[in-house]
């Protein structure tokens, strides 16, 4: 009786399972092309940073409009809240310490008022595009297996997927690298409307 009970608790199993879609692929270069100039986006997920000077990870909330952009990132319990906010004229970052900052466009002194600030390099500029798969348009970039290289940076693109209104899959997984530093992106909710 013992092995019946087992044989079906293991069917049970068994059709309980699912199988996930596969991951999309890398979308086409016209595609590339499309989503370089979608500009009204949202995108949720988690970041872990790595360098010598930090490490740590948070959540994150990008959301994308008529060219202005704001990120909200949260760490563990709320700790470590900092908001971005881009626009073509200028970049705010506020945080819990410290009086806000503002950076004029054309945003010569932007990275290292960012890794004084932060801790670490953040590449904010090109990431806008970096996050739907795509290089900077007005950056010169270098093509290499699974990613590109932009701004210093090697962009690492793991793993995409379908979302509704995009013209193409866009990216769930991608790791950034510069030197010491790593950032890995792991976006779990895309969300692309039309303006």
């Amino acid at each position: 009786m013992t092995l019946k009970w087992l044989a079906l608790l293991a069917l049970a199993m068994l059709g309980a399972c699912q199988t996930l879609p596969p991951p999309a692929a890398a979308p086409t270069p016209g595609a590339q092309a499309a989503l370089a100039t979608l500009d009204t986006w949202r995108a949720r997920g988690r970041v872990a940073v790595r360098s010598t000077a930090e490490g740590f990870s948070a959540s994150f909330d990008w959301r994308e409009a008529a060219g202005r952009g704001e990120i909200d990132v949260r760490g563990p319990l709320g700790a470590g809240a900092a908001r971005i906010t881009r626009s073509a004229n200028s970049i705010r970052i506020e945080t819990a310490s410290g009086a806000p900052l503002e950076i004029a466009a054309p945003f010569a002194a932007l990275e290292s008022e960012l890794t004084a600030r932060l801790g670490f390099p953040l590449p904010i500029g090109p990431l806008r595009y970096w996050l739907l798969g795509v290089p900077d348009p007005a950056l010169a970039s270098e093509a290499s297996a699974g990613g590109f290289a932009q701004a210093g940076w090697t962009v690492a693109l793991q793993q995409f997927a379908p979302v509704a209104g995009a013209p193409g899959p866009l990216p769930s997984r991608l790791v950034l690298k510069r030197e010491a530093t790593e950032i890995r992106v792991l976006v779990s909710t895309w969300t692309v409307t039309s303006p």
